[in-house]
This record gives structure tokens, sequence and C-alpha cells, in this order.
């Protein structure tokens, strides 16, 4: 096994080599004309960047190197999952759960000049998630069609009335989408203006360049917040898609941090004095199976395989050490998770008994998917090396990212080993399991009545501690059906060059850089 692995990270490496010989290293820490001999610069780098800055467009909330650093929400989300204020101070909820009365902090300053935050920013960020000119995609995940009405009774208050009870609309008014924008950026310059040069309230100001290029963001010095004695002046942030091109600037010296997927790499940069922060755990690494496909439509084939895979070998030898068991199929970092209730069970002779008392004793031929990039690749031959053992014959299949997901939401894939992420509110990923969902997010091809009457009750839910009740039940009954395996967490790793303090990644694994100091 240690070899398969060792040749898998030689593999990687001669990946890396080769594309990094087709990419010019990116000069990110060479400085820029603008800035000042005193200031202090931090350098870092994206390897995937959205073309505009409206985060109406984006799915994450580092779409684009420097949003979250230039815009703001209501409220801040913790790593533990509370809400700390930030546009608003406080807030009052009706005793029927459906008014919410927001308190805004006072003397916020729009940045380029635009005047004071005010409710009516509040009210036209919200309301333009459904205008049919912007087009955003993330009307769904603020739930704007449950909103009934937002008013501005006042300028630093703003009421918004729900529908029906939605236990997590605090939650969703602290993330990526919604970002406060400016409504009279957007009376003066156009619905279109956001796209190309963004105006928030937040602790840097955009000043020059190119998404998915470089762009440059400077400290305001009008925010209203506290920076707990960061010092940085100017952001530079580049674009370098190959992570070996990042590997060599981040060693040059010519970036601050770098965010890093080969552990390898990582523990070689430790050991030479980096340091590495781990994000929140929002990710994990899962087998799983079509359930509407034979012979995965036999519950013991399932059970053999959960019984054939050793999660503690990926920790150990894959991960060294830094991830852990995951628990349940939603990570540990998002609203709802259960986090002890799978227990592994690792046994290849019973994996055999298994398969032999489903009517395979010479063993099954199975077909085990994957990406074919490097990140991609390792786990899913070490997983077919474990099944192996268990009884299982195992042909491997690595195809392109773009295939892979267009097979798999076809269902036309019986049996894959890939990494999923899920957002701080788990509701997407709970419900993508439902019956109504097969074929397409549903991969696993589960149509089970009593896991899908589960998921209804947690939306419908009076209260969080109602819904998590429901979701943890919906959580149980999939993991007994055997369907999902879920291996390990994934977390992600940011080398920092040593002496570099105040490095903090956010719940919602947002950057923002301000209480670094350099």
């Amino acid at each position: 096994m240690k070899k398969i692995v060792a040749i898998i990270l030689a593999l990687t490496m001669v990946i890396g080599i080769t594309a990094c010989g087709k990419q010019e290293p990116a000069q990110a820490g060479t400085g820029t004309a603008d800035a000042a001999p005193s200031e202090v610069v931090f350098y870092y780098s994206v390897n995937f960047e959205e073309t505009n800055w409206d985060p109406a467009y984006w799915t994450a909330p580092d779409d684009t190197g420097l949003g979250s650093v230039i815009y703001e929400p209501l409220f801040e989300y913790q790593a533990d999952g509370s809400l700390k204020p930030a546009l608003a101070l406080s807030y009052e909820i009706s005793e029927d759960n459906l008014v919410y009365t927001i308190k805004l902090r006072e003397g916020v300053k729009w940045q380029k000049g635009y005047g004071e935050f005010t409710s009516e920013d509040v009210k036209f960020t919200i309301e333009r998630q459904t205008d049919p000119e912007v087009a955003s995609i993330n009307g769904k995940n603020l739930n704007v069609e449950n909103i009934a009405s937002v008013e501005c009774p006042d300028a630093y208050t703003v009421v918004i009335t729900l529908k029906s009870i939605d236990v997590d609309f605090l939650t969703r008014l602290s993330m990526f989408y919604s970002f406060i924008v400016c409504k009279a950026y957007s009376d003066k310059e156009g619905k279109a203006a956001l796209n190309t040069v963004p105006v928030g309230t937040g602790a840097f100001e955009y000043v020059s360049g190119t998404l998915a290029v470089k762009t440059e963001a400077v400290a305001n010095k009008d925010w209203w917040g506290d920076r707990e004695g960061g010092n940085i002046d100017r952001l530079v942030c580049t674009y370098i898609a190959d992570e070996n091109t990042g590997y060599t600037a981040f060693e040059n010296g010519e970036l601050d941090i770098l965010r890093s997927s080969n552990l390898d790499k990582t523990r070689e940069y430790v050991g030479k004095g980096f340091t590495d922060v781990q994000s929140p755990k929002l990710s994990l690494l899962y087998i799983g199976m079509n359930m509407q496909i034979a012979p995965f439509d036999n519950e013991k084939v399932r059970e053999a395989l959960f019984c054939a895979v050793d999660p503690q070998y990926y920790i150990d030898n894959l991960f060294y050490g830094t991830e852990t068991l995951a628990g349940s199929y939603i990570p540990f970092g998002s609203k709802y998770a259960i986090t002890d209730y799978f227990k592994p069970s690792y046994d290849p002779e019973k994996a055999k008994a298994l398969l032999a008392e489903a009517g395979y004793p010479n063993g099954l031929d199975i077909e085990l998917w994957g990406g074919n990039d490097a990140h991609g690749q390792a786990p899913v031959i070490i997983a077919a090396d474990m099944l192996q053992k268990g009884g299982f014959n195992v042909s491997i299949q690595l195809v392109d990212f773009g295939v892979y997901i267009d097979k798999v939401r076809k269902g036309e894939i019986p049996v894959w080993c890939f990494y999923n992420t899920t957002s701080n509110i788990a509701d997407d990923t709970i419900s993508r399991y439902k019956s109504e969902f097969y074929p397409g997010n549903n991969w696993s091809g589960i149509c089970d009545a009593e896991y899908d009457n589960l998921v209804d009750a947690g939306f419908a839910a009076k209260t969080e501690a109602e819904k998590a009740e429901y979701f943890a039940a919906a959580q149980k009954r999939l993991m007994d059906l055997t369907v999902i395996y879920p291996v390990t967490t994934n977390s992600t790793h940011m080398l920092c060059q040593p002496g570099l303090k105040g490095v903090k990644i956010y719940g919602d694994l947002s950057f923002r850089a301000t209480t670094i100091v350099k």
C-alpha cells in the first residue's frame, strides 16, 4: 500500500513539474507601481477566480480573492457557528418567528465617496436577488421566495418579514451571498457596475487590477472595525493556476501565504520553519454507491464494501494524521452535522463472507470511478487496493472531471471515491438525497420514503433544535442504508511565511486579512 502511495506522489510531482514548465512564475512579490516604500504589502494567490465582482454570481466567499475583504455582511459567521455583529449591531425576532427587526451600525461609510451605509442598502441587496436583470444565482441560498417584505422605518433599522418560519435566516444573512452592496453606486453607474468595480464597506478598498490576473486593494482608512493589531496597508492577489508555480513563488518569498493541497509539500515546508493554518472542516472524502444499479441494490454487497474500507489508513498515510473520522456524510463544520454516529467496521474477511452470502463466493467485479486530477487519483487507487483485499475485483476508471460529473448525475456510475463540500448550512447536501432528485443531484439513487419524510420535517421545523433533531435522524437513516461511506474529513491547508502572525480563517472560509501582522 505504501508503495502505491509513493508512486502516486511521484506521479503528482511529475505532473506538477510538467505543468510548471508551461507557465512563467508569477511576479507576485516584486512590488507594485502604486505602493509607497513604507507600505506593508501582503501578497497571496488564488488558483480559481470568477470574472466579476458581484456577489450575486459567486458560489463561495473566495470566488474573487479580494471579495471578502471589500464587502461585508450583516453578521460575521464564526468557526464555532456563532454570529458576531458586523454591519448589524443587534436584532429582535417576533413571537411568531416571522418578523426580524435588525438595528444597523451607524456611521459606516461606503468606499469611493458613495455616502453612508443605511437600511436602504440592505433592502436593495435583498431585493436585487429577485431582479431578472441582475440574474442572481443565489436567491435560493438566501431563500428570497420566503421573504414577504423588507421595510426601512428609519436609516438604521430594517424590518424583514418572512412568509414562513426559517430558523436559519440569520445565518443566511451572514453568508457571502448576503454581502451588502451599495444602492447609491448602482443607481448612479447602473446595475452592471458591480461586475467590474467593487464598492463595499470593508477593511480594504479595491484600487486596480483585472480578475483572474492580478488585483490590488488598499487599507480603508474609514473602516469602522478593529484590525486587532493588523498592519497590512496593501493586498496584492495574483491568479496562479498551477500549484507547483505557486510553491515556487512561495518559496522564493513572492507570496506571504499559499493554499496547499499537497500534504507532502506542506510537511516539507513546515519542516523548514513555515507554518500551516488549517481551515474549518466543511469537506470530506467519501465513497458513494448508486443503490439503483446492481449489484449495489443488494444490501449485503453495500455492507461488504463498508467492511473492506479502512479509514484509519487514509488518516495515517494519505493525510498524515491531519484529518479525523467523519462520523456522518455532513462535515463537522456544517450546521446540523452529527459527528459520532458512523462507526467504521474494517474487516476484509467479513467483507468476503458477505459477498459470498450475496451470491459472489469468488469475488465481485466492479468499476471504481474518480477524477483524473492529481488530487483525486490517490484516494481512488488506495480504495481499489482495499476493496481487492475485501473480495472485490476492481477496475479503476479515472476520467475528466466534467465527464465524471455528467455521468454520475445521470446515474451511470455504480461506485466512486470523491471529495464533497457542504455549505455552512447543510440544507443542500441533506436534501439532495431525496427521492425526487434522482437522477440528478441524488448521485446515490436513495429513494427512501422514511428519509424523505425526515428531511421534509426538518425544513418545516419551528426551532433550530427541532430542525437539528430531524436532520440528525435523517443522517442516521441514510448511514443505516450503507450507501454513502464517509471516510475522513478533508481540510484546506494555508502555508504561511515564518514570522507571519494573525492569519485567521473564518467559519464561512472567508479571508479578511485585517488581523494579519507582517
